[in-house]
Formats: structure tokens, C-alpha cells, sequence
């Protein structure tokens, strides 16, 4: 089993009511027929959440680090759809997007076991003020 090919989202757009993450192109070839696994990972280290994907030849990550967090705060508020994309225009919808971010960000407030700065960076962005406690 090959490593997992981690992809670094570049930029984010909205496009109606849809959020779309820009992927590099090189490595995204063929990005329509990839399969949706429906489940994200978290890389505390990075500070990313990752959407995870497959391809004949493995699991792909989509990793979103903290920089594009408002974006992802607002899709799941929103309820917008969420895509990827490479610059020839391949799109790909990452359909458990909104549930599986929504179950995460709960998973991380006030829990230790994904570290201080994961937690924290989490609570800056998707806390609430309910949750603040």
C-alpha cells in the first residue's frame, strides 16, 4: 500500500453558495474519477483537517490547514457545499464534509488529545459562545 499522496489546499473561492478548495494540479490529474471516502482525519501538527479520498493507487489527503479555517466556519454554517479543484477545472464534491467538520470541531473543543495549539486554533475559529464555558 502506497503512502497516502497529501495534498495541500492552495487557495479557497465561493461560487454561489459552494466553497470551493484549490488543489495542485500536478498531482490532481483525474481528480473526477476519485472515490469519496466520507471521513476526515485531523493532523494536530500541521493544524489542518483532512479530507480523505482514494484513487486505484490509494488514499488521497486533502489537507486544509488553519489559514482557510473562516471559510470552512462558514460553509458549515451555511451548509454550502464544499469541492475541490485543480486549475484545469476538475471538480470533485467532498459530500461528508459539513458533518464529518461539524463532529471534529465538537471532538477537539476542550480536548486535550489533539494538543494545545489544535485545540486552541479550533476554538478561536468554530467556538461559540454557548461552548465557551
Amino acid at each position: 500500500m502506497m503512502m497516502p499522496l497529501r495534498l495541500n489546499v492552495q487557495s479557497t473561492a465561493w461560487e454561489n453558495n459552494t466553497l470551493v478548495l484549490n488543489v495542485p494540479l500536478q498531482e490532481s490529474k483525474g481528480i473526477m474519477e476519485w472515490k469519496d471516502s466520507e471521513r476526515m482525519l485531523v493532523d494536530s501538527d500541521g493544524l489542518s483537517f483532512i479530507y480523505v479520498l482514494e484513487n486505484s493507487e490509494g488514499f488521497i489527503y486533502i489537507a486544509i490547514d488553519n489559514n482557510h479555517w473562516e471559510d470552512l466556519r462558514e460553509a458549515i454554517s451555511n451548509s454550502s457545499d464544499v469541492w475541490i479543484q485543480n486549475d484545469t477545472g476538475e471538480k470533485l464534491k467532498l459530500s461528508s464534509f459539513n458533518k464529518e467538520m461539524e463532529y471534529l470541531t465538537e471532538n477537539i473543543k476542550g480536548n486535550a488529545n489533539y494538543g494545545q495549539q489544535m485545540e486552541d486554533e479550533v476554538m478561536k475559529i468554530f467556538g461559540t459562545e454557548e461552548n465557551a464555558g
